[in-house]
């Protein structure tokens, strides 16, 4: 009896194991495995109902129970259709997006789920995501050239945004991963092989000179790694040694230079395509050739300006190389006014003669009138002063011009208008009298005020006399400190006129003779009679 009760216990056991084996591996497969397969029939759709039709089957399917294998299944394709469904409706592709999160953190990533995440990143618009993902998952990703594309995209997106906020380096970053990815490449702007110059010219400005040479230095870096050439870079690193370098090794570097843009220029030159970029190309390095011609004309000034007070004036050879280095400069860019400022300036200081000076106010005069013209004020104000006081001749017209009205006026004693005519005998010989006559013309006595402004207008009218004269002497010259002390004694004579008029004749006596004294100062007989 207890062999049978033993035999009907063990036979009940197997069959409940079978019962339950059977209920287990296919009872409950084939509750979630009915709507699985049959949304997997759906996914190729691109209906959208159908679409619908295959996350409803999946959500049966997982509600079914599954373990394992099966369900990161069901829910690698619930993921899937989702994703599609975003192209209907955008929100969709975060729920794709928590999907793959529970699937990737219970399994971890596969070369399926790294590419559909990465996509769906993409789409959710999360770059800096995609781009953590691509190089995270890369051995993954890497063979698959869409995968790729998808990366270089966010990468492009990334240094497009670091570009509008000015994050040079940022940007430069994200724009050489595309290039790495082999991708859209031709969508990288071309100004961007200049980022790095762009960020060194704004440091120089900001005076921000060691940030200047550290983006100068990468940009030359960059541009012999990609083969191109580096002359800007290598000026931009000239311009930050430009405050403290030795002018003769700075124009030594600068030949170098302009040595690489000639060589630059002649290949453009035999280029057969004459499409955009190479007339890009030669527009930079005509730019380049000016600035290299107009900076090596500032660097010989500064090499003058080095040398050893009391050294004396620049030669004749220091000048023809001076003239040699603007006619370069004008030859780059006839319409920069550079050339004729820099020229006309230095010639002026150094002028030894009235014609002298004369040419290189006319060199001035004509640099205004260029595209590119003087525009400095300081530069068009003395223009328009010489061109008001005129040279030594116009000085001449207007002494004569005023001891005509000395002759003129009725107060002057006989011998005063003695002393005036001989004066006007001495400039005749150099100047037309413009008729003046030996005899006064009567006039009404001048009031004590009237007197005191001509005074003034007395002294405007001597320092326009002889400022072409002496406006290139010492303040300490002789003749400098007489006419100043003359006219301080012309000022004081004003000041005590009313205490008699022999005072002022006397004071504006001595000032007409010494200013005749200046403009001849070659004439010792008018001296002797002041």
């Amino acid at each position: 009896m207890t062999t049978i009760l033993l035999l009907g216990t063990t036979l009940l056991l197997f069959l409940s194991m079978v019962a339950n084996s059977l209920y287990i591996f296919v009872v409950l497969p084939n509750r979630w495995r009915r709507p699985y397969e049959e949304s997997l029939a759906l996914l190729d759709s691109d209906d959208r109902d159908e679409l619908e039709q295959a996350d409803r089957l999946l959500g049966q399917a997982v509600n079914a129970g599954p373990r394992g294998k099966g369900l990161s299944q069901i829910r690698f394709a619930q993921a899937y259709v989702r994703a599609m469904l975003g192209t209907y409706e955008p929100a969709r592709y975060a729920a794709a997006a928590t999907v793959l999160d529970e699937l990737v953190d219970v399994d971890g990533h596969s070369a399926h789920t790294a590419y559909l995440e990465l996509w769906v990143q993409s789409r959710l618009e999360n770059h800096d995501r995609v781009a953590d993902l691509y190089a995270e998952q890369y051995e993954l990703l890497n063979t698959r050239p869409h995968s790729r594309r998808i990366a270089a995209a966010s990468h492009l997106q990334l240094a497009l945004g670091h570009w509008r906020r000015r994050e040079t380096d940022g940007a430069l970053h994200h724009f050489d991963r595309v290039r790495e990815l082999g991708e859209l490449t031709e969508r990288i702007p071309p100004e961007v092989n200049d980022l790095q110059l762009v960020k060194g010219v704004q440091a120089v400005f900001d005076g921000r000179t060691d940030e200047a040479r550290d983006a100068f230095a990468n940009a030359r870096r960059r541009n012999a790694e990609r083969g191109v050439p580096t002359v800007q870079a290598e000026l931009g690193l000239l311009v930050c040694d430009w405050a403290e370098g030795d002018p003769r090794q700075l124009a030594e570097w600068l030949d170098r230079l302009a040595q690489e843009v000639r060589r630059e220029a002649a290949a453009l030159a035999r280029e057969p395509r004459e499409d955009a970029e190479v007339k890009e190309r030669q527009r930079t390095t005509e730019l380049l050739r000016t600035g290299i011609a107009l900076l090596r004309l500032v660097a010989l000034v500064r090499e003058w300006l080095r040398r050893p007070a009391l050294s004396g004036a620049p030669s004749t050879a220091d000048f023809a190389e001076f003239d040699e280095r603007v006619k370069a400069v004008r030859t780059a860019d006839p319409e920069l006014g550079d050339a004729a400022l820099i020229g006309g300036l230095v010639h002026y200081c150094f002028a030894l003669s009235q014609s002298e000076r004369e040419q290189a106010l006319a060199v001035l005069d004509g640099g205004t009138g260029l595209a590119k013209g003087i525009m400095l004020p300081e530069v068009l104000d003395l223009i328009e002063r010489e061109r008001a006081l005129g040279g030594e001749g116009d000085a001449i017209s207007r002494y004569l011009a005023l001891i005509t009205e000395f002759l003129d006026d009725p107060d002057r004693a006989p011998e005063d208008r003695a002393h005036y005519r001989r004066l006007k005998a001495k400039f005749t010989r150099f100047q037309d009298a413009y008729g003046i006559e030996d005899e006064a013309m009567p006039t009404q006595r001048a009031t004590p005020d009237d007197q005191r402004r001509r005074s003034q207008a007395l002294r405007h009218r001597i320092e326009l006399i002889v400022y072409p004269r002496v406006r290139g002497l010492p303040d300490d010259a002789p003749a400098k400190l007489a006419l100043r002390e003359l006219l301080a004694e012309l000022d004081r004579a004003s000041e005590v006129y009313t205490r008699g008029a022999e005072v002022l004749y006397g004071a504006e006596q001595r000032l007409i003779t010494s200013t005749g004294a200046i403009l001849l100062p070659e004439e010792t007989d008018v001296q002797e009679d002041a």
